[in-house]
């Protein structure tokens, strides 16, 4: 409700040095983006989804019929929708995933991810190659 286009145009012109501390004097203008994922069980291996936080950091997360790996970014595809996607969150959370940079829930095979820092650019790009029965949206939204 406190969103202000005016905001926007002066982040927009601003360096990325500069940003962070924009943000933090316009705290409540700038809320964090999010994006909702559900996972699917028979994902084929090797099937990808690459996600960007707000820093710009971008990790491509792989699904594996044999299990997960959450130091390779490898998470398992093999069992069923609620197993992957704790096996998604567990690569996303883990020091070689996202390392806190998104945050992320879980309820069943619903994953709900929340971008660590406010703002405009944190309505990064999501991409992913996932079965259909997946549902996997384009973007963050609402930074």
């Amino acid at each position: 409700a406190k969103r202000n286009p005016k905001l926007d145009t002066e982040y927009s012109k601003l360096s990325s040095k500069q940003k962070y501390s924009y943000i933090r004097d316009h705290e409540g203008f700038f809320p964090q983006a999010t994006a909702t994922i559900v996972c699917h069980g028979n994902n084929d291996d090797e099937e990808t989804i690459t996600i960007i936080s707000t820093d710009g950091t971008s990790v491509t997360y792989t699904g594996e019929d044999d299990g997960t790996t959450a130091s390779a970014n490898k998470f398992n595809t093999g069992g069923n929708d609620v197993a992957a996607a704790t096996g998604l969150k567990t690569c996303i959370e883990h020091a070689s995933g996202h390392n806190g940079k998104i945050l992320v829930s879980r309820d069943s095979a619903t994953l709900t991810l929340t971008q660590r820092d406010p703002g405009p650019d944190g309505n990064s790009a999501i991409t992913s190659d996932f079965h259909s029965d997946a549902t996997v949206p384009s973007a963050f939204t609402g930074g």
